[in-house]
């Protein structure tokens, strides 16, 4: 199985607009166009940084990309990781490592 991080991090905040502000005043991060009431992305030179809104408290959210959303669950399983949230393809599909780190599995 081969897994690929992506540029993207996920942050799950309660409440996005607060968040947003914080990211945009102390930070000078420019949200793009496309962001939502409950999304939001910032880009920069090397990551795309998303703030969504979630009260599941997951810390960072890592993505890995993978060429098969079922073989890499059915690995992520067999080594003992997690299911966090499963949804399928182009959606939410969180995984937490034994160690506590948790990946959202992507297919390209």
């Amino acid at each position: 199985m081969k897994y690929e991080l992506s540029k993207n991090i996920g942050l799950q905040v309660e409440n996005v607009a607060e968040a947003k502000a914080f990211y945009e005043e102390v930070f000078g991060l420019k949200h793009q166009e496309h962001s939502t009431v409950n999304e939001v992305e910032f880009k920069s030179a090397h990551n795309h940084i998303f703030l969504i809104d979630g009260e599941e408290n997951l810390g960072p959210v890592l993505e890995l990309e993978v060429e098969s959303l079922e073989e890499a669950r059915n690995d992520l399983l067999k080594n003992g990781c997690k299911i966090v949230r499963w949804e399928g393809k182009g959606k939410d599909c969180y995984v937490q490592d034994p160690y506590g780190m948790t990946f959202n599995i992507w297919e390209k």
